[in-house]
């Protein structure tokens, strides 16, 4: 059997096994999905959308365009295309209006709310501008008045925002504030900050198992929400990291439900979630074997996302330190099987191809820091 036949097979085994992470009759929604076409070329249309929602059996989720080509003036163009796409969806698509400080945000914004966005997203990286913006005033203002979300681009490209986010928050507190990738950007001083009030949230689209460890160490559960970060992200690998640690943890059914789903269903209803101590312990102990597999799989992420072969050999690494304890070695077959897969498709291999290298990397990832939960769900039948 061929190494994508055998990727396929444990991408099906993955499937089925991460629903065994979920809790009692889960109410998903997720917190991050882009649509439309980006500039760099990835896409996510209203077809594809429905279908993977309805296969993970995913009720709600919060949409917003892409960094699109015409999104000049003010996003406008981009937004009316989310707006119709989310009336066409049946109550599935939760719209946000994207907007662009330089180019009349208010007005765009009062605009999508009265043609029924129900929040705004900001993404200071792509758009080139900081939280502290005085621009961004009236527009947390108005998501105060309505009690809207904002949804924060607060990963990867950006210098630290803490002092920012804590000062909007405390400003405006009837707006509703989410971090979006666990707030990597500025993890430790945001928590610091924020933990525990009651409308600062932080959705779930990291790569880094480590991030949302820290991350449920620091802040109440109810301030956490499940989010794939679609087409960039997926179900399986989003379920699989957030449900792993969960599972590892011991987190109850009650908190599981609120943070696969019932907390942003919440929201979108004009609920808040009354706020717990975190639950995630302040140190996480890793075997050695585990540390050698997860170090050099995460050396392997940045090569696969610009899709470039491995010339550093950092995957063949990996494998070689699965065999080197027991501990690690049910882990051989999904990396020796993205090592195969990886070498068959080269250099330049389409974004679907390096995407079964990847989900079969970060399963194992997943399973360095959460083994036991790995074992009982996505490594067995």
């Amino acid at each position: 059997m061929g190494a994508s036949a055998d990727a396929d097979r444990l991408l099906e085994r993955a499937n089925r096994g991460v629903l065994r992470l979920l809790p009692p009759d889960p109410w998903l929604a997720d917190a991050h999905t882009h649509l439309g076409l980006d500039e760099d070329g990835m896409t996510l249309d209203l077809a594809t959308t429905l279908e993977n929602m309805r296969l993970w059996n995913v009720r709600r989720a919060l949409v917003f365009p892409l960094h699109e080509a015409d999104r000049s003036p003010a996003y406008r163009a981009p937004n009316d295309r989310v707006l119709k796409w989310a009336a066409d969806s049946g109550g599935l698509l939760v719209p946000l209006a994207r907007l662009d400080l330089a180019e009349s945000p208010i007005e765009e914004a009062r605009r999508c709310v009265a043609l029924g966005a129900r929040g705004i997203k900001l993404h200071p990286r792509a758009q080139r501008f900081t939280v502290d913006d005085d621009r961004l005033e009236p527009v947390f203002a108005l998501a105060e008045e309505h009690g809207l979300p904002v949804l924060i681009h607060a990963g990867r490209g950006m210098p630290p925002i803490g002092e920012h986010l804590a000062t909007v928050a405390e400003r405006h507190p009837g707006a509703i504030l989410i971090l979006a990738h666990a707030a990597i950007v500025d993890q430790e001083r945001i928590c610091d900050l924020v933990a525990g009030r009651p409308n600062v949230f932080f959705d779930t689209s990291t790569w880094g198992v480590s991030d949302l460890i820290n991350l449920l160490s620091r802040v109440a559960p109810q301030q956490v929400m499940w989010a794939t970060d679609a087409p960039y992200g997926n179900h399986l690998v989003s379920l699989a990291l957030i449900g792993a640690i969960l599972d590892e943890i011991g987190a109850s059914d009650e908190v599981r439900q609120g943070i696969f789903g019932g907390t942003l269903e919440g929201i979108v209803n004009g609920r808040t979630p009354v706020m717990t101590d975190p639950i995630a312990p302040a140190t996480w102990e890793l075997t050695h074997a585990a540390q050698r597999v997860y170090t050099y799989l995460a050396a392997a992420t940045p090569l696969i996302w610009m899709r470039l072969a491995d010339g550093l050999g950092v995957s063949g690494l990996a494998a070689g330190a699965c065999r080197s304890s027991d501990a690690v070695a049910d882990l051989e077959e999904l990396v020796t099987t993205a090592c195969r897969l990886w070498e068959d498709v080269g250099p330049g291999a389409s974004r679907g191809e390096v995407w079964s290298v990847a989900k079969l990397f970060q399963l194992a990832q997943i399973a360095c820091f959460c083994p036991t939960a790995a074992r009982r769900s996505y490594l067995c039948e």
